[in-house]
């Protein structure tokens, strides 16, 4: 939630995510905080003197607090308010501080659905103030940390609160040419202090006092312990020695050394550590020290250059150790808390101490929350993906993983997921459980079949296997679904005997042309408007021979005000137009499901009421020339958090909805008739190496403009890509084990030798999966382009390429007593 106020700091209104009453919804918030910046290593080139510094990242100390990114519907008073000079509050959870960000971009947009939104980005308010902040001249040769900061907020409305004189005193001087925001990083390092600019806000919600506080260090230090197995996911610890040194010359800046206040040696040195990493033949020569230089920039006594030359080869005299660490999302830690990474079964054991320097955090989707700790390491939230290669680059990974783990090189590791969690309610009949398997950081569940997956159950007091249970479910692969009252722990071995070539679903590359239209024969409807040849998403059945279309419509019959219809249009297999449906405030018209019921379509699909407020999923039996809208023809399913692109597998009874920020939902069509979007599995195109388009951004090649997508649980198909600068990608997934099934680079001249290539419209609009048919089979639409005898002709297509199954029924569930051939197992969970 966002209190949004006004340039006075007076509340106008509020933001919230779930769309709570009196509030106005948002999405895609991003709030970025540090208090040091990431860096991999620090060099000896860029040491100078440091005032009482103990933290060897102290000079990389860089406070900064944005939000890079809030998106904020139009058609409501609340986003209103949403205008220069506005501003947005929120309560940090870890020490109840209201934080106050002022909004400096604003970009009104429409996205290609149709949709009004605001796109903003602001800045803590206190680095705003500074930022418009000149100095005066001043000089003190003797400045502690406060006096320092209080010259520093004189001439802003900021007050010093809390205070840490850390760092002693120090000459320090500013400006008229500088600004107060640039300066206080300045004395952030001369003190090595850290900063939190705050607002302190009345019983009645007014603001009272803008605080800076001036501490040592941020956070707490309560031993919170991240343990393996527990809160750490994974860790990888990298040992480097580029920048080790175990002899260090130091002088000042007139070029002077210490000979004459240490004995006539130039030099300080570690003895010890050099006998333990420098290199040298035994018997035949000694230990040769790895020298360096450094200078001092203000320290001109012999005495105290020797003195910072020891503490700075304390920094430098062992090998530098990062920590990339994956986290539990129920782990939470503030801005400068100590956490400890403990891991007894690395080798050497690991224990760490670090702090966390940055902090990345959304309201609206939490999964996207990171931390960065200790010596330049990442921490993320565990995210149910972590494959972020494109297809090409992850066909040979994972050929080189699977060779690894068969011949031992490599372990598996299995991380047990439970959709529903794990303690029973009354009105709950089953509990599912989800397995993926990693190689290093990649999901390679989909390599695995049925019989690679060994469920155990036993009871959580004696130990004892429930055999009955587990013969139950010995067939059931990589999910097995609990009755209430299976209660006790819960495990799945992997057998390494089934591991896979090949994922469980593979796209050939024989794409067959079956339905076509050219733009200049598009035929008007039954209302005289021209249908529109570029269509988004395309349902064929071939059986008795129909295709629908839809697209966004512009026509006669168009509803009043901003929403935006969708035009339905029924086609034969040879373009001919049959009949149409227009809804009004169906959107873009990229993807909706449909099948026949009682031999008529039934079509579902993403709708807005015609206030332009509030999105549904909706259905209607197909209704030859005739306009409807939501409740006139079209039947509410459930609500959605916003526009959504639907797509429906009615043989398994389950629904996805994608949005153009690149979230994927999928839910239980059961689940959602009682009237909300009920959301079982939730992932991210980003997770999949997608990286849709952000709103307002001029695509540089690097991003995926997000098009259709469809479901055949558990796969969840989408493509995306438009101009000539884009790949067309094609993905598909699993949603289940959340791993990447395949992904492909679409160019034109697969499709046909005729078609014009990617620096011509060939721009991916339909993508769908028919895994019930005879022949399984990816459909892909395009609008793509043709030269005909000189002229450029654009139309657009259906083709059909074959998917293989991989054919798993040979593989035996034939477990031998011993667990010689199991390549690993999961930590198991106990189900209550």
């Amino acid at each position: 939630m966002y209190v949004i106020l006004d340039k006075n700091l007076n509340r106008v209104g509020m933001l919230d995510a779930n769309g709570g009453f009196g509030s106005c919804p948002f999405w895609g918030d991003e709030i970025n905080i540090q208090i040091a910046d990431q860096d991999s290593d620090v060099t000896l080139d860029d040491q100078s003197e440091s005032f009482n510094t103990v933290d060897p990242h102290a000079n990389t100390k860089n406070w900064n607090h944005t939000m890079p990114s809030i998106y904020v519907p139009y058609g409501y008073p609340e986003s209103e308010e949403i205008v220069q000079g506005a501003h947005l509050a929120y309560q940090d959870n870890t020490n109840n501080h209201w934080y106050v960000m002022r909004l400096t971009d604003i970009k009104d947009v429409i996205d290609p659905s149709g949709t009004h939104y605001k796109s903003c980005v602001g800045v803590n308010l206190a680095i705003w103030d500074l930022i418009h902040t000149k100095l005066d001249d001043l000089s003190d040769p003797m400045a502690n940390c406060e006096d320092a900061f209080k010259a520093l907020l004189a001439k802003t409305s900021w007050t010093v609160g809390s205070v840490d004189n850390t760092g002693g005193t120090a000459a320090i001087t500013f400006s008229k040419s500088e600004n107060a925001q640039a300066k206080l990083q300045t004395l952030c390092q001369i003190y090595d202090c850290e900063v939190d600019a705050y607002i302190e806000f009345d019983s009645a919600g007014q603001p009272t006092t803008k605080v800076i506080d001036i501490m040592h260090e941020l956070g707490v230090d309560d031993g919170t312990p991240v343990n393996y197995g527990d809160e750490l996911i994974s860790m990888e610890r990298l040992s480097t020695d580029t920048n080790l040194f175990t002899r260090l010359y130091p002088y000042n800046s007139k070029g002077d050394g210490i000979e004459d206040v240490n004995d006539g040696i130039p030099y300080v040195e570690n003895e010890t550590a050099n006998d333990e990493y420098s290199t040298r033949i035994v018997g035949v020569d000694g230990p040769k020290y790895l020298e360096g230089a450094i200078t001092s920039k203000s320290i001109e006594n012999h005495g105290a250059l020797r003195d910072w030359a020891k503490g700075v080869l304390n920094k430098f005299d062992h090998p530098r150790i990062n920590y990339s660490i994956q986290i539990g999302s129920d782990f939470t830690a503030g801005l400068g808390d100590h956490i400890r990474i403990k891991d007894m079964e690395m080798l050497p054991k690991a224990a760490v101490d670090a702090r966390v320097i940055q902090k990345t955090f959304s309201q609206a989707d939490p999964a996207q929350d990171q931390v960065i700790v200790g010596e330049f390491a990442t921490v993320k939230v565990v995210t149910p993906n972590l494959i972020s290669q494109l297809q090409d680059q992850l066909n040979s990974k994972i050929e080189s993983l699977l060779e690894d783990i068969k011949t031992g090189k490599k372990v598996a590791t299995v991380d047990l997921i439970t959709p529903s969690g794990t303690t029973w309610s009354e009105d709950e009949k089953q509990k599912i459980i989800d397995v993926q398997v990693f190689v290093d950081s990649t999901n390679v569940t989909s390599y695995l079949s049925a019989a690679a997956f060994r469920w155990t159950k036993t009871n959580q007091t004696s130990g004892v296997h429930d055999s009955v249970w587990e013969t139950k479910h010995e067939s059931d692969g990589y999910e097995v679904v609990l009755d209430n009252g299976d209660v006790g722990t819960v495990t799945c071995h992997i057998e390494g005997d089934y591991i896979k070539d090949e994922a469980e679903l593979t796209l050939a590359f024989d794409n067959t042309l079956i339905w076509s239209q050219k733009r200049v024969d598009a035929q008007a409807d039954f209302w005289g408007d021209k249908t529109r040849s570029a269509g988004q998403f395309i349902w064929v059945d071939e059986t008795n021979d129909q295709v629908i279309a839809s697209s966004a419509y512009v026509g006669s019959q168009q509803s009043p005000g901003s929403v935006t219809d969708t035009e339905f249009v029924r086609y034969d297999m040879n373009a001919k137009i049959i009949d149409a449906v227009v809804v009004q405030g169906g959107g873009h018209g990229s993807s909706f499901g449909c099948h026949l019921v009682n031999g008529v379509p039934e079509i579902w699909t993403n709708i807005k009421d015609l206030d332009n407020k509030n999105a549904y999923v909706g259905k209607f039996t197909w209704q030859p020339n005739k306009i409807i809208s939501l409740d006139k023809g079209v039947t509410r399913v459930c609500t959605l958090p916003g526009t959504r692109r639907i797509a429906v597998d009615f043989d398994n009874e389950w629904m996805v909805a994608t949005n153009m920020a690149g979230n994927i939902d999928v839910a239980k069509i059961s689940d959602c008739e009682g009237g909300d979007w009920v959301s079982t599995y939730t992932m991210k195109m980003q997770d999949f190496g997608v990286k849709p388009l952000p709103s307002g951004v001029t695509n540089d090649g690097t991003y995926n403009t997000s098009q259709s997508n469809d479901i055949s649980f558990p796969y969840v198909v989408f493509n995306s890509g438009v101009g000539a600068i884009e790949p067309r990608l094609v993905t598909c997934i699993n949603v289940v084990t959340h791993s990447m099934v395949f992904q492909r680079t679409n160019v034109a001249s697969e499709f046909g030798s005729d078609l014009l290539d990617q620096t011509h419209d060939f721009e991916p609009e339909t993508v769908a999966l028919y895994l019930h048919d005879t022949v399984p089979t990816l459909l892909q639409g395009f609008n793509y382009e043709k030269n005909e005898n000189g002229i450029i002709y654009l139309y657009r297509g259906l083709w059909k390429t074959t998917l293989t199954v991989r054919d798993d029924s040979g593989d035996a569930v034939n477990y031998l007593e011993s667990d010689d051939d199991v390549i690993d197992d999961s930590e198991g969970g106990d189900v209550q």
